[in-house]
């Protein structure tokens, strides 16, 4: 094994994970829908086309690792425990996500330092699973020598967790309950809105205080936390769209919160910057202020409103339910 992984360190993505959750928050997006496909029936090979090509998985895998969130939840939406596994926003907050299913004690958190091939060997998986800012090409290509790897399913930043889903349910014969997986989350979303008509041509904004000096802000319609919100009927507001972004996200001058013209407000804050938010001036006047339909969330939270997974929406969603209500008005 060593002269597979020898002592080479690992990647950028990973030896960044904190930073690429932090600054991922409001930097991830998703712009396009996974091309995922599989070939043969259960126990047979599976082959699952990706952003770093396709990977074929021969027979069900027993022993799977998950590296990163998204492809986490999608495992354990299907009730597929790994043997080891990484949550980054886990990682990012030192505590355990509300949504994650008592199983998961089950696991091996990984560290996030060190060598991840050798971890990931030591486990010996038939199959591993890795989130895209830890498997960089290198990194893939390392974990792909260990055993079969699916990295993002796109080239995207984030893979939309309803493909990663029905990935991983052609690959373990459960393809039935992807499918109840991904209809339940859209269940919900359906009685959200038969319950608040009113939301249809509404709009929200999403947002992170990551310091007193920066206000992040989603501006892009597209982006992947935003198809929750769009499946509801809603939108960002055009003053928000039509400001110059990075990426579809904005650096906003606390000074200029005024421009967060939604009618519902997700306010994400970094620790201890909750009433900070809430001092920024203008604050008060602020449509979603004034209608009662703000919602502050934990970078935990807003980390999870923008890598969403199968298990981490319908949390949300319940969070956000008074809000969307107030909204509606």
């Amino acid at each position: 094994m060593t002269s597979i992984l020898g002592k080479h360190r690992i990647s950028r993505g990973w030896r960044r994970l904190g930073i690429a959750v932090v600054a991922g928050a409001l930097a991830v997006g998703v712009t396009a829908c996974g091309s995922s496909d599989a070939t043969s029936e259960q126990g047979g090979d599976v082959t699952i086309t990706h952003a770093k090509g396709e990977t074929t998985i021969s027979g069900t895998p027993k022993k799977v690792v998950a590296l990163g969130n998204q492809w986490l939840d999608a495992s354990l939406a299907l009730g597929v425990t790994p043997v080891g596994y990484v949550d980054n926003i886990a990682a990012l907050s030192k505590s355990t996500p509300a949504w994650e299913p008592e199983s998961l004690k089950q696991a091996k958190a990984l560290s996030t330092t060190g060598n991840i091939a050798e971890q990931v060997a030591a486990l010996e998986p038939d199959l591993i699973l890795a989130d895209p800012f830890i498997a960089d090409q290198k990194t893939y290509d390392d974990l792909s020598k260990i055993a079969p790897t699916l990295p993002a399913l796109t080239k995207d930043a984030v893979s939309p967790w309803q493909d990663q889903v029905a990935a991983l349910g052609k690959v373990f014969g459960k393809e039935s309950d992807a499918k109840a997986v991904v209809k339940s989350v859209d269940d919900k979303l359906a009685a959200i809105t038969a319950a608040n008509p009113g939301l249809k041509g509404k709009t929200f904004a999403s947002t992170w205080l990551a310091s007193p000096a920066q206000l992040m802000v989603l501006t892009d319609p597209n982006d992947g936390s935003s198809k929750t919100f769009t499946q509801l009927g809603m939108s960002i507001p055009a003053n928000l769209t039509a400001l110059p972004a990075n990426q579809g996200r904005l650096a906003l001058s606390p000074e200029r919160v005024d421009e967060l013209t939604a009618d519902l407000l997700l306010a994400g804050y970094s620790p201890g910057l909750d009433e900070k938010y809430r001092a920024l001036p203008g604050y008060p006047d602020l449509p979603a202020v004034r209608k009662g339909s703000i919602v502050f969330l934990t970078t935990q939270e807003i980390s999870a409103v923008n890598q969403p997974t199968a298990l981490s929406v319908p949390y949300l969603l319940d969070k956000l339910t008074p809000a969307f209500t107030a909204a509606a008005k």
